[in-house]
């Protein structure tokens, strides 16, 4: 029951008690005493005083033609109303002149007759899309800024792997991208293509979340904005690596240096022949020890001295989820070659070394660097290339086996590239190889949702207590939602940008997965498309029916209490007025002055 209504009845019982003792008064009063005007004067105003004190406290609902309800958003600039429109300014709005309201759902309530809605502006955020609830909506987007307009950064890399966040910009005609490490240092640099897309490419080091940087420069090389690119390197992704050759070379050297300073776990070991091997502690090549491995990387002759039983345990492992990358150092013999054929990966020719470039970024003035291959012809089916040379002739082949992967890598001396100052090159075609083989983690991980400061992030599978922590130390319990079901989402809406972390703890594990919060002024150009895609999905001709909630806006008091007013005072004066020495309620009566 509403307040109105239970004002209404008190108003009501208030009116019928009132007419009942004016009756018991009549009944008793002596003829002499009785006065039928007043009488009919007190009936007649009773209800009318209870009415207009009923309008007082709630006055009508106003008059309002059915229009549209224009509603400016961020971005919004002079906005064009047509006669019976309203207009009103979200929080983030700065249209003068403009009803302002804290959200769309206000200003639905205030104006329930609206059935049509313009958005101009960047569009609806997302504590607004709910409430347009079926209305047709009309959408008049502003320009987008210049700049990025979108930021795609992966969920986790693995220490050492490679990585790549795809960047959209807008209004940059003849402009780059560049992608800067932690240190500041620039690791990749792109050009967008025509619809402002640049994919830039860098590589993983230590474990741990950190903040690339994204910096987008215009035809002049001025800078025109610099955006943070958050990446977790999952130490729980960390590749355990085996490494079997025939000897040792630079080739590996270098490859062990890389490893080491990636956080990689690698081992390596060479048969020198006659019983004697070299590198790390051998260790047998059975199921249970290739079960702990993600990646094995082998040689034509460490291939060769598996053994039968060996490279069936190999096989085996690689259908179970492991990768493997076979290099071969030379021409590999026809044995090998057949047994490698059988893995879908087929080689034919010389196997003489032949040097080729690697390619450069479009519109680079540096040499390309060189690297020694061996003329092999690289045939399957249905593999993909692992990288390419500047003619883009592939320089590897990979394919799926079972549940692993398979490569075959045909270049010699990579290491080459460190020695003449591309070092970077250097990490980068191996963090490739190693994140495209190595074995995938099937650890399922609570999900989080990329959000901002004081927008809600949704926070799944969290299979036990959670907390999360935000980067001053404070900690938060969010609760999980039971209607969520099987899901076991909750929300947090963090107060602070920058690194938080997520921990669920049960009886048996600890799991931590760090997110980054953006602040609200962060990437403004992200923001905006992100609110005129998700408005533009909104967009409807035709009205659904909906329920108008709450009462709408009502009227002025005023006019309403000075009637009440006007009436009390007849009544009072018609309840003093004495008549023939008897007051209405029995009291006796004052004399009047003749």
């Amino acid at each position: 029951m509403t307040p109105s209504v239970i004002v209404a009845l008190m108003l009501l019982a208030a009116v019928v008690l009132s007419t009942a003792r004016l009756g018991l008064w009549w009944r008793k009063a002596e003829a002499a005493e009785r006065s039928l005007p007043r009488l009919v004067i007190l009936l007649a105003l009773t209800p009318v005083s209870a009415l207009l004190l009923y309008l007082i406290l709630f006055p009508p609902r106003l008059a309002a033609a059915p229009g549209t309800l224009i509603v400016a958003t961020r971005g919004a600039q002079a906005v064009d109303a047509q006669a019976g429109d309203r207009v009103v300014a979200l929080p983030e709005a700065n249209v003068p002149g403009a009803e302002r309201v804290p959200d769309l759902a206000t200003a639905l309530r205030l104006h329930p007759e609206a059935t049509r809605l313009t958005v101009v502006g960047d569009g609806l955020t997302p504590r607004d899309r709910a409430a347009v609830e079926g209305r047709a909506l009309r959408f008049v987007p502003s320009a987008l800024p210049r700049g990025v307009v979108r930021l795609d950064t992966p969920e986790r890399v693995a220490p050492g792997g490679a990585f790549q966040i795809g960047v959209t910009v807008n209004g940059m005609k003849g402009g780059m991208v560049e992608l800067l490490d932690p240190a500041g240092a620039v690791v990749d640099t792109q050009t967008p293509d025509a619809s402002g897309l640049a994919v830039l490419t860098g590589t993983a080091k230590a474990a741990g979340p950190v903040s690339f940087t994204v910096r987008v420069r215009d035809f002049t090389k001025a800078v025109v904005e610099t955006a943070e690119a958050p990446v977790w390197v999952d130490e729980a992704l960390t590749a355990r690596v085996r490494v079997i050759g025939g000897a040792p070379g630079p080739e590996i050297k270098y490859l062990r240096r890389w490893a080491a300073d990636a956080g990689i776990d690698m081992q390596a070991q060479f048969a020198l022949g006659g019983g004697v091997a070299a590198g790390d502690a051998p260790q047998p090549l059975t199921a249970a020890t290739l079960s702990q491995a993600d990646l094995l990387v082998i040689d034509e002759r460490g291939w060769e001295g598996l053994g039968d039983s060996g490279r069936a345990a190999v096989v085996s492992a690689v259908r179970g989820g492991m990768g493997l990358l076979l290099r071969p150092t030379a021409l590999p013999s026809e044995a090998t070659s057949a047994q490698w054929a059988a893995l879908g990966l087929r080689l034919s020719g010389t196997g003489d070394p032949v040097t080729v470039s690697l390619p450069v970024a479009a519109g680079s003035k540096d040499k390309a660097p060189t690297v020694t291959r061996l003329n092999l012809r690289l045939d399957s089916a249905d593999a993909v290339p692992l990288a390419v040379d500047s003619s883009g002739q592939p320089l590897g082949l990979w394919r799926a086996e079972g549940r692993g992967r398979v490569g075959l890598w045909s270049v010699t001396d990579s290491f080459a590239l460190t020695l003449s100052g591309e070092g970077g090159r250097h990490q980068a075609l191996w963090s490739g190889l190693f994140s495209t083989l190595v074995r995938r983690s099937n650890a399922a991980l609570p999900t989080v949702t990329a959000g901002r400061v004081h927008q809600r992030v949704s926070l799944c599978g969290l299979s036990g207590a959670a907390e999360v922590l935000d980067p001053q130390g404070g900690v938060s319990h969010p609760v999980v939602d039971t209607a969520t079901g099987e899901a076991r989402c909750a929300a947090v809406w963090p107060a602070q940008a920058g690194w938080h972390v997520l921990r669920v703890t049960t009886s048996d594990t600890v799991q931590a997965v760090p997110f980054y919060v953006l602040s609200d002024k962060a990437l403004p150009g992200v923001q905006a498309l992100e609110a005129r895609e998700s408005t533009q999905a909104l967009v409807a001709d035709d009205a659904r029916p909906t329920e108008t909630k709450g009462e709408g806006r009502r009227g002025t008091a005023g006019p309403w209490f000075l009637g009440w007013l006007l009436v009390s005072a007849v009544l009072w004066w018609v309840e003093r007025n004495p008549i023939k020495g008897v007051s209405l309620f029995g009291k006796k009566a004052r004399p009047t002055k003749s």
